[in-house]
């Protein structure tokens, strides 16, 4: 993928530098503020408690400089991500530059690579084991709403496809678990999808063309990838999901890529993954449970795939991805991505014009995409003409709030005899 681009002209990248801006708050109020939170919530040393203050202090306004965490394995890839931007400030460098960098200077200023009492220490555990409070009655709800469409849960059923429709519009809204926007979002009420809002606030919905792809004899599936974005109920969302995939023999294989340290504050690692299934196994509902048991054993026979790579948690645009994991994703049938960060790195973090077809810009993928997401940026395309103006007058907040989505698909014609 590296050796393309999109056959679009690239426009210029989000940036911090407008004043009121979402990006310019994030830089100069939310990420500080999320660096002060994290010396609250654990032991530190005073080195790292320090680090972590020094970080928040020169936010907005002070250099991108080299990543301060030697012997680290992806420090020699963050000197390059970082030398088109020496000598800007947070709120010069491009937008999703500066945001995947805090968190990477996080993960420095805490001591996860070095030796200590930071070592391998999740920055956010604690913010995670709250986001774990409705995963169990989330779950149930999403089984009961299966076990409506699907009564005794049969593949022939002709209600099938409606139910896997059901399953994509139940996930995307899983990605409101975003707790670095979000906080306090481990409380129910705010995860739990209204009905009115599984299709009602998706302003594109391919629910429906992605059920007849996934259950097509012509297109069976292989291999399907899932780049996970955030843990708690989303992450389970999103293990329901592969398990649905993998129990109907819709794919043989489903590949999770993950983050390999802690971001986001909520983005899955390999082991929240793996916490995850050993958590829903001790659930009350017998469903869930069943859903943890066949996990656990498909992860033991191989259909199920954990991997993560250094380019999930980097500043790069998806045409950049490394030839390695290129190669690999090239050799898949669909691609799910989730969430709001994943979609800005296939999309560049461009400021696209909201209605610019993906066509012109996701056409150096070699394979389908699928992108479950709730917006909480202003990083967008594939809108029909007038759709942005219709929604603002809706909600002004729209692009930020997490209460509207998409299920999107991007598709061409080389895809279909993939």
């Amino acid at each position: 993928m590296d050796s393309n681009r999109p056959k679009l002209a690239l426009p210029k990248p989000l940036t911090g530098l407008k004043r009121g801006s979402f990006a310019n708050y994030t830089l100069s109020n939310r990420l500080p503020d999320i660096a002060l939170q994290a010396i609250e919530d654990y032991e530190w040393s005073p080195r790292a408690k320090t680090n972590l203050k020094k970080l928040a202090a020169e936010m907005p306004d002070g250099k991108l400089g080299e990543l301060p965490d030697d012997n680290a394995p992806d420090r020699p890839d963050w000197k390059k991500h970082l030398e088109p931007f020496r000598g800007q400030s947070w709120l010069q460098a491009p937008w999703f530059t500066a945001e995947t960098y805090f968190f990477r200077r996080l993960i420095a200023a805490s001591g996860y690579y070095r030796d200590g009492r930071g070592k391998m220490i999740d920055p956010y555990a604690r913010i995670k084991r709250e986001g774990l409070s409705p995963v169990y009655n989330g779950l149930r709800d999403l089984y009961f709403g299966l076990q409506a469409l699907l009564p005794d849960f049969s593949p022939s059923k002709p209600h099938f496809k409606e139910a896997l429709m059901y399953m994509l519009r139940i996930n995307v809204w899983g990605n409101k678990a975003d707790l670095s926007l979000f906080p306090d979002a481990s409380r129910e009420q705010v995860f739990a999808p209204a009905k009115k809002d599984l299709s009602d606030r998706l302003l594109v919905d391919h629910a429906g063309s992605t059920s007849n792809y996934l259950t097509s004899s012509q297109a069976y599936q292989g291999r399907v990838d899932i780049v996970l974005d955030n843990g708690g109920l989303e992450l389970a969302y999103d293990l329901a999901l592969a398990d649905f995939l993998l129990k109907y023999e819709l794919t043989e294989t489903v590949c999770l890529h993950t983050k390999p340290f802690p971001t986001y504050v909520s983005d899955a690692t390999t082991a929240d993954v793996l916490s995850m299934i050993d958590y829903t196994s001790e659930a009350p509902n017998q469903m869930v449970r069943n859903m943890s048991q066949r996990l656990a054993q498909n992860k033991q026979n191989g259909t199920l795939i954990i991997k993560s790579d250094y380019f999930w948690t980097s500043p790069l645009s998806g045409w950049q991805m490394p030839r390695t994991l290129s190669k690999e994703i090239a050799g898949t049938d669909l691609v799910i991505s989730k969430g709001d960060a994943n979609y800005r790195r296939w999309l560049g973090d461009f400021q696209w014009p909201f209605d610019t077809p993906l066509l012109g810009i996701l056409n150096y993928l070699p394979v389908p995409l699928l992108f479950l997401r709730v917006f909480k940026s202003n990083c967008l395309a594939g809108l029909e003409p007038g759709q942005q103006d219709k929604v603002e007058k809706q909600d002004p907040d729209w692009l930020y709030n997490g209460q509207w989505g998409v299920i999107q698909t991007y598709f061409d014609s080389s895809h279909l005899g993939h």
